[in-house]
């Protein structure tokens, strides 16, 4: 089983936001973990602003950019181009996604394809997950009171 981390998900474990425990716990579990290629400039510019707008010092920046860049060397990393793009203007039309939030969908379905294991989806964002299921992904919202 491979869990994917959109955007909404990864960003929980370098903010402390409600979920930021299980997605600690993901990460630091024994699990096989995946973010596509998009979701490091987003995890990377929402603590940017968060450093910005004061909630976090330029020492706190520093540290989670140093625990971002170690994470990343254990998630498999779906690049964004080719085969995991093709069905976005399908995903888009069937669920109305945001441009990219149907990158992150196409990323995980691609995914589960390509190495024919189940792929939990993980995000924050119900509508995105509503659009997982109906693509029949398992999902998981860290931000909901049960753990992984």
């Amino acid at each position: 089983m491979i869990y994917y981390l959109d955007s909404s998900a990864l960003v929980k474990r370098y903010a402390a936001e409600p979920g930021s425990d299980n997605v600690a716990a993901l990460i630091e579990g024994d699990h096989k973990l995946a973010v596509s290629w998009l979701a490091i400039p987003e995890t990377l510019s929402a603590v940017a602003r968060r450093a910005k707008g004061g909630s976090l010092s330029a020492d706190d920046l520093a540290a989670i950019r140093s625990q971002f860049n170690q994470d990343l060397q254990s998630f498999m990393i779906v690049e964004v181009s080719g085969a995991p793009v093709d069905g976005i203007e399908t995903l888009i039309a069937r669920h109305a996604l945001r441009g990219a939030d149907s990158i992150h969908l196409s990323a995980a379905l691609w995914l589960g394809k390509a190495t024919k294991s189940p792929v939990v989806f993980v995000a924050s964002d119900n509508e995105l997950l509503n659009a997982a299921k109906a693509e029949r992904l398992k999902t998981f919202n860290p931000a909901e009171v049960h753990s992984a």
